[in-house]
């Protein structure tokens, strides 16, 4: 017979480790999040693991980071959390599973979240790396594991092995690049990422630096100009009042979001009754 699972308790939410995260919290989905807590409370606990002793905080966040940033948004001081007792790397895979195969994912983020998975399921199962702790850049990333692991992620995203195997080298982007194109449209576009990673190091900041300055639509028109040759094709005008729309959202303060989201909504409704009405 299976053992009960465990039920939610009340922890603090400063009794709880975030720091260690794939993925950061992204502010504007924590506000959405704490929308809906404030209007129908926390159906779904957050998960958290035992700390060591030398942790500050007697827990560390397994699944969660959404909603304990939503909770800090309505003030609360506490959450319903599930504690479970796992390894550091046990939890860390089920916060890659949690994430993984959500829509919301950017192509960036999964990338990061499947490399992760990888790393972690060789270390978890270290029998199917190829010759046990050897690396040979000679084999295919996925050809030296068990049909388990590449299989259900083919499986679950849809993808053959040479896209997962694509996907996989976006997450060579270095920290400070990744860190750059989080929350632009950059970090959702899988081909711009491909281009990005073929740039030479030194060239992928001043590419970024172009097309964040409104003087290149894409990487490819980056890498041109960084190479003399010149682009004649302008921004897309729809492509600026979109970055302008992005930087206005990001200046504004909860109180400003809240407003403009519920501007959207009411003309949603409004021309939602419009086309009823034709």
């Amino acid at each position: 017979m299976a053992e009960p699972a465990p039920l939610p308790i009340k922890i603090k939410l400063a009794d709880i480790d975030r720091s260690d995260r794939l993925r950061p919290v992204d502010p504007d989905r924590a506000l959405l999040i704490s929308a809906s807590l404030n209007e129908s409370g926390l159906d779904t606990p957050i998960k958290v693991r035992p700390a060591s002793k030398k942790s500050k905080a007697p827990y560390v966040l397994v699944i969660g980071g959404h909603r304990c940033a939503a909770a800090e948004l309505l003030g609360w001081e506490e959450i319903d959390a599930i504690v479970v007792d796992v390894t550091a790397d046990q939890a860390r895979m089920q916060e890659v599973d949690e994430n993984l195969y959500r829509a919301e994912l950017t192509a960036l983020d999964r990338a990061v979240f499947l490399a992760e998975k990888k790393r972690l399921y060789e270390k978890l199962h270290p029998e199917t790396k190829h010759g046990g702790d050897r690396v040979s850049e000679q084999v295919p990333i996925f050809g030296n594991l068990v049909p388990r692991f590449s299989d259900e992620v083919a499986e679950r995203l849809g993808y053959g092995q040479s896209t997962i195997y694509r996907i996989l080298q976006r997450a060579n982007l270095p920290a400070d690049i990744r860190a750059r194109i989080a929350g632009t449209p950059l970090a959702d576009n899988g081909s711009e990422l491909d281009a990005l990673l073929k740039l030479e190091p030194s060239q992928r900041h001043r590419a970024l630096d172009l097309i964040t300055q409104g003087k290149a639509a894409r990487v490819a028109v980056a890498a041109k100009q960084l190479s003399g040759v010149r682009d004649a094709t302008p921004l897309p005008e729809a492509d600026v009042q979109l970055g302008t729309l992005k930087r206005a959202w990001k200046a504004a303060g909860a109180s400003a979001r809240e407003q403009f989201i519920e501007f959207l909504r009411l003309q949603g409704s409004l021309e939602s009754q419009t086309g009823d009405d034709t």
